[in-house]
């Protein structure tokens, strides 16, 4: 099991943003399973758990679900 210290912060972001522009019509052709709804339900569900590790209490989640940070 991977231990969420092993990743840097750059580490969830990077993963963050692929997981944000992540579509299933882009793949689901070659892993017809990457573009199920239990999986689509998996990717919603980890997007958010990594919005709320690398976003902070003043940053802003904008219409395209990107962070805007505020520092």
């Amino acid at each position: 099991m991977i231990k969420e210290q092993e990743f840097s912060r750059q580490d969830l972001e990077v993963i963050f943003d692929v997981l944000n522009v992540y579509d299933p019509n882009d793949i689901s052709h070659v892993y017809p399973e990457m573009g199920s709804q239990e999986f689509m339900k998996q990717v919603g569900s980890t997007w958010r758990k990594l919005l709320d590790m690398v976003s902070e209490p003043n940053d802003t989640i904008s219409q395209d679900y990107t962070i805007n940070k505020r520092r």
